[in-house]
């Protein structure tokens, strides 16, 4: 989950920038220790997690959808109220106190970086830019990016974005129906 959401997130908004959104996501990280100490957690993955949900979720198109272990569908912006509900009932209070911790953080990269509305830029999208050694380091070349969302939330999904995959359909079947399962052999004769 962790792989597919920061993939989405390097292919989409953050496409040809992977310098920005590893700078960025080093500053989430460090954000979400410091957001952590009040409540003593020395594990980070859940709150990494669920601050990568939030800040995928906030950039989907509108109306994209997703599944829970195909069973549930909810809409995309939802989902990580959703992760935190689960660790509410799968883990209790602590882990839910950890998730809220990440969505905060995940807000607050959302809103400084990305800004809230259409043609609009956050507070930090400047600062939020990589430096130049490690543009080099990840072969990035010379020129900075234009700040993030400079055309918008909508020219940032226009390269990528969320996918969304509607739920696969059975192949239409070509001799007439059922399965081709050959002729079989019966058993004891």
């Amino acid at each position: 989950m962790l792989y597919r959401m920061t993939d989405q997130l390097e292919s989409g908004p953050y496409l040809g920038h992977s310098a920005d959104l590893a700078w960025q996501l080093l500053f989430a990280c460090g954000s979400i220790i410091v957001a952590t100490i009040p409540i003593k957690t020395y594990i980070f993955f859940r709150p990494l997690l669920v601050c990568l949900a939030y800040l995928s979720s906030a950039l989907a198109p509108p109306g994209a959808q997703t599944s829970l272990m195909g069973l549930l569908t909810v809409p995309i912006k939802y989902f990580p109220y959703v992760m935190i509900g689960m660790d509410l009932l799968m883990a209790g209070p602590a882990a839910a106190a950890q998730s809220v911790a990440g969505a905060v953080v995940g807000h607050a990269w959302w809103w400084s970086v990305w800004g809230v509305g259409l043609g609009s830029q956050g507070v930090l999208a400047n600062a939020a830019q990589a430096p130049q050694w490690l543009r080099n380091l990840l072969g990035e070349g010379r020129a900075p990016r234009p700040p993030p969302n400079a055309g918008g939330v909508a020219a940032g999904l226009a390269a990528g974005g969320v996918q969304v995959i509607p739920p696969r359909r059975p192949a239409p079947s070509t001799s007439g129906g059922g399965h081709q399962w050959g002729q079989g052999h019966r058993l004891g004769g």
